[in-house]
């Protein structure tokens, strides 16, 4: 099959989203992948920052030509009128790619790309991959109203009843579709051949024990919880691996509490984080209390499950799905401090939780698995689609 994928992003980025895995183990068997990329943009999120990358010869790279909408220009919520017009002019290009090249099928996933949905009778699928509008309600920001947001609401409803095939990241969402009959359930999930146990590659690189988080600093992760433990287990290393919009709050915060046992990497390759996980002795994964953070599915949880650390998480929803009692829960710093202590205390349970949740999502989120899920749902539809359009 010959994929088209118009991507919000820059695809050799430092971080790698459920696209990047998904799509290149579909070019990995065989199929045909190509991506229109948004132009280099001074948005700071990590999956703008670019490194090298080398990609299975049949992923195609196109990067959009946005020239004459002053792209490098900054404007008040910059960000989501850059994703605005990156699709409006995708629009033409979609329909002319879908030709040229063969598509068999167009995968959407934002928003803003709606016009594109409209504007073609390709295969379409649209990945339900975030809580799009509690995420809309943060980028509004003073613009945030009923009205904007309920003219969200019906687009994202609009895009999941055109579509042939609608995906979802997590139960939580899919469940959230309401009057949607049909939505299936594709996870994140991890390559269990990068994430092996036992690196060393960074073993002593740190002083023990280490206290790990992995992920984007954005607005919800919750980083009062992890810093207000941080102050209170000063012997402790806590390790903070990424980047982001608030990674500067971030930086200024750990200065102001003068937490010399705080270690900030910035991003970091994707392919090297397993060694940073590694030398993690307990891994958080802690979101503040908000919808978009109960719809998610946290890729980095199960890369510290991969790799056999306990985990302690904030309670949310689609977390306690995927939990198997193996995961620690804690809501504040409080909370979080005495989990770090019982793990400490107790390595020998904490172990054994460790290597059942690593043998659950072995069985159950291991990207081959997945990208099986997401082939045969296709293969599935478009047999349905092709006998309508026949």
């Amino acid at each position: 099959m010959n994929f088209l994928f118009p991507y919000m992003a820059r695809w050799k980025a430092i971080n790698w989203t459920r696209f990047q895995r998904i799509l290149s183990a579909v070019a990995q068997r065989g199929h045909t992948v190509h991506v229109i990329q948004m132009p280099k943009s001074h948005l700071s999120e990590t999956n703008f920052q670019e490194i090298s990358v080398t990609l299975p010869a049949n992923i195609h790279l196109h990067d959009l030509d946005l020239r004459g909408f002053h792209w490098q220009h900054k404007y008040p919520f910059h960000k989501l009128m850059k994703k605005g017009l990156y699709s409006l002019a995708c629009v033409s290009t979609v329909k002319r790619m879908i030709r040229d090249l063969n598509i068999d099928v167009l995968l959407l996933y934002n928003l803003s790309q709606y016009p594109i949905l409209r504007a073609t009778s390709c295969f379409t699928i649209f990945d339900y991959a975030d809580d799009y509008i509690d995420m809309l309600k943060y980028e509004l920001g003073i613009l945030r109203n009923p009205l904007l947001l309920n003219v969200g609401r019906k687009m994202l409803h609009g895009m999941a009843k055109r579509a042939d095939l609608t995906f979802a990241v997590s139960q939580v969402l899919a469940d959230s579709l309401d009057g949607i009959s049909e939505v299936k359930v594709i996870a994140n999930g991890v390559d269990l051949d990068n994430f092996k146990p036992g690196r060393g590659d960074m073993a002593n690189a740190f002083k023990k024990p280490v206290i790990g988080f992995l992920g984007s600093f954005e607005y919800f992760i919750d980083f009062d919880v992890i810093l207000d433990a941080a102050h209170q287990l000063k012997k402790y290393t806590f390790l903070m691996v990424g980047s982001g919009r608030h990674y500067r709050d971030v930086e200024r915060k750990i200065i102001k509490l003068g937490l010399d046992n705080v270690v900030l990497t910035g991003g970091v390759p994707f392919h090297v984080v397993p060694s940073y996980i590694d030398c993690m002795d307990i891994c958080l994964n802690i979101f503040k209390d908000m919808p978009v953070s109960h719809g998610a599915s946290p890729m980095k949880l199960f890369e510290y499950i991969a790799l056999k650390k306990p985990v302690i998480s904030t309670r949310l929803h689609e977390v306690h799905i995927i939990d198997r009692d193996f995961i620690y829960y804690a809501d504040t710093g409080a909370e979080l401090v005495a989990r770090i202590e019982e793990i400490l205390r107790d390595r020998a349970t904490s172990a054994m939780r460790a290597e059942a949740a690593y043998e659950y999502v072995r069985q159950n989120y291991a990207w081959d698995h997945i990208v099986n899920q997401f082939l045969a749902a296709i293969e599935e539809k478009r047999i349905v689609h092709n006998a309508k359009t026949d």
